[in-house]
């Protein structure tokens, strides 16, 4: 592979530099032309626990890009002319929901409807994505979240760790469906034992939880079996391709689903983080 320095990447344009949990040290970047974009963009990354580099801490990132196989950097920057128009476009994809992929020759192509468009390859550590300046505004936030949460569920399948939507609590997770969780999704590091979330990162417990609510259940739990809950978290999970679930990605959810709890809880008994917190 050729190396690359940042002067070849950033071709004149100013950008900032954030990693995924910095402290973790995985190989998990952005970088953003803020001046495209609203102020609420730096807020809203660091609520997706992107740690701002700082200008001597760049060069890891290249040092990376050149010498880590998983590394990944996405540049979001405002979508060109021609990209607005096909993120705005009306699509046949669309009666499916707002999300799409596309494949090209090499590489697909991620669409949000009317927020924004990535072009990706899992064997690129390079990505791309367009979007409008209001991105990571408080309007967007659902979508937003949404967008990040599939480069990451993407970034870190390659370094084995799962990203599920859904809610940590304090044994595990709640499993919800996409929309329900707000566009939130928890990450499992299940050899290393830690789980990522907007929380933090916090230490698996040894028998971590994975819930499943259930409105017509009260005042009790049922334990899901082995194969009940892989089906559940496959279903559930932030991992997205137009030919399903990848190999790697399958093996990964049976050996969490053998070595989790998985649980039917009554939804009743479940307050979300927002509520909770008021």
């Amino acid at each position: 592979m050729k190396k690359i320095e940042k002067d070849q990447l950033d071709d004149g344009v100013v950008y900032t530099y954030f990693q995924y949990f910095k402290e973790s040290d995985l190989p998990i970047y952005l970088r953003v032309a803020l001046e495209d974009f609203e102020p609420d963009i730096l807020g809203f990354l660091q609520e997706m626990k992107f740690d701002e580099l700082k200008e001597n801490e760049v060069e890891v990132v290249f040092k990376d890009i050149n010498s880590r196989p998983n590394t990944r950097l996405l540049t979001i920057s405002e979508a060109s002319t021609q990209v607005a128009k096909q993120i705005e476009m009306a699509q046949d994809s669309d009666r499916y929901g707002h999300e799409s992929i596309i494949p090209k020759n090499g590489y697909s192509v991620y669409r949000y409807k009317n927020v924004g468009m990535m072009v990706y390859s899992l064997a690129s550590r390079e990505w791309q994505l367009g979007a409008f300046p209001d991105f990571g505004s408080p309007h967007f936030e659902v979508a937003s979240r949404s967008i990040i949460n599939r480069y990451l569920a993407w970034s870190l399948s390659a370094v084995g760790i799962l990203g599920f939507w859904a809610s940590p609590v304090e044994d595990g997770l709640v499993v919800l469906r996409q929309g329900e969780a707000k566009g939130e999704a928890v990450f499992v590091d299940l050899r290393n034992r830690f789980m990522y979330s907007l929380d933090g990162k916090r230490k698996m417990k040894r028998r971590f939880k994975f819930l499943k609510l259930d409105r017509n259940l009260k005042n009790r739990n049922l334990p899901m079996q082995t194969e009940e809950l892989a089906s559940f978290l496959s279903v559930h999970c932030a991992y997205f391709d137009y030919k399903g679930l990848s190999t790697a990605v399958r093996q990964m959810i049976s050996a969490v689903a053998k070595e989790s709890v998985g649980l039917i809880y009554p939804a009743e008994s479940f307050v979300p983080r927002k509520e909770a917190s008021n």
